[in-house]
């Protein structure tokens, strides 16, 4: 994940970008969940009718992100709050707000989650309240990344040092292996990632992980991906689409 270049204490000069600094985890948790929004949004506004083998794929689907989201909510805000100085301008501010746009999200993706249960669990689906959950959810997710982008990251990026956003990934992804995400959580990231960007992700793990990675986690996830989201027949996703910064 992000590569210090620098000795530790030593702050990057003028203002870097996350991509620059070689943070990966952070933009693209991000990015793939609106992704994934975008995709339940367009087929709650499809009149097609969804099987019920896919339907179920689905209700797993969102299950999975559900608890991933949240955890990689928290620990952002935990790692970040005892990372960034005291003595930063408006780090208390930004932080506590942070926090609650988060406590926000999750009322919403709640009513979202019941309300998507709902639709595509029951043999008389309302996917009209389901639509409109989703949207409002969407449309606070997005708005939020988009904070985050324009107040969190860059109050972080002038503030860490090279070591502290290695800490903050390390710890990111530590909190998703302790509740035994990895396995879906790494396939999810690298899915759609061009092979030079997918080998500079994993670069950052052991040889073993990697290996499990290749061996089990990818194909587990592309057989439960293939059923949750079928191949469509244009050749681009116009949905397929995430805020800058990636």
């Amino acid at each position: 994940m992000a590569n210090p270049a620098e000795p530790p204490g030593h702050p990057f000069p003028e203002t870097p970008t996350l991509e620059g600094v070689g943070v990966v985890l952070l933009p693209l948790m991000n990015k793939r969940y609106l992704r994934d929004l975008a995709r339940y949004r367009r087929l709650l506004a499809s009149p097609a009718r969804i099987p019920g083998e896919r339907a179920e794929a689905l209700l797993r689907w969102w299950d999975m992100l559900t608890p991933v989201m949240t955890e990689y909510q928290r620990s952002t805000e935990e790692i970040l709050a005892n990372l960034l100085p005291r003595t930063t301008p408006k780090a208390g501010a930004v932080l506590a707000a942070l926090a609650a746009r988060h406590r926000m999200l999750a009322v919403s993706r709640l009513d979202a989650g019941r309300l998507l249960a709902h639709a595509f669990g029951t043999d008389c689906p309302s996917f009209g309240a389901a639509q409109l959950s989703f949207i409002r959810f969407q449309e606070e997710m997005t708005a939020t990344v988009f904070w985050e982008e324009r107040e969190v990251f860059p109050l972080a990026l002038r503030s860490l040092t090279p070591a502290e956003w290695l800490r903050v990934e390390s710890f990111v992804l530590a909190a998703q292996a302790a509740r035994g995400s990895l396995g879906f959580v790494l396939p999810w990231i690298c899915d759609p990632l061009p092979p030079e960007r997918r080998a500079h992700v994993l670069s950052a793990f052991p040889p073993s992980l990697r290996d499990t990675f290749e061996s089990r986690w990818m194909p587990e996830y592309d057989r439960f991906s293939a059923r949750t989201w079928p191949p469509r027949r244009s050749a681009k996703d116009p949905l397929e689409h995430a805020p800058p910064a990636t």
